[in-house]
């Protein structure tokens, strides 16, 4: 674990770095852990990890990614649910769902400005 900690430190430190440097009226960028109730949080974990297994596709967008959802494993409902969450302790990502009627496929996207789509890779499970 150590060791992880070592690897990841150069990348945390740049996320800092952007944080420190966030132009006037956006938001700081760093996740508020604090942001969330107790049971929120249990709720926040526990769609986390219904979403990370329900990634079944990738796409990389210059500004962050979009992620194909198995609806068999995760409801649009589940998906918007952990975007409200979400958003309270990080409001720097910009969120969309697409739901394709045709294909039957739901499509759900994280961006954002500079510095998002490397947050993104390190910290979002179904990214990686």
């Amino acid at each position: 674990m150590i060791e992880n900690m070592k690897q990841l430190a150069p990348i945390l430190l740049g996320v800092l770095a952007l944080a420190a440097q966030s132009p006037a009226g956006q938001s700081v960028f760093a996740c508020n852990l604090k942001a969330f109730q107790p049971e929120e949080r249990k709720t926040h974990d526990r769609l986390t990890a219904q979403l990370r297994s329900a990634a079944v596709a990738r796409r990389e967008l210059p500004n962050g990614y979009s992620f194909q959802m198995d609806t068999g494993k995760v409801s649009i409902a589940q998906v918007a649910e952990w975007t409200v969450l979400e958003r309270k302790c990080c409001p720097f990502f910009d969120y969309q769902l697409d739901l394709h009627s045709e294909e039957n496929t739901l499509w759900f996207t994280l961006k954002g400005r500079e510095g998002v789509k490397m947050f993104i890779e390190m910290e979002v499970p179904w990214a990686r």
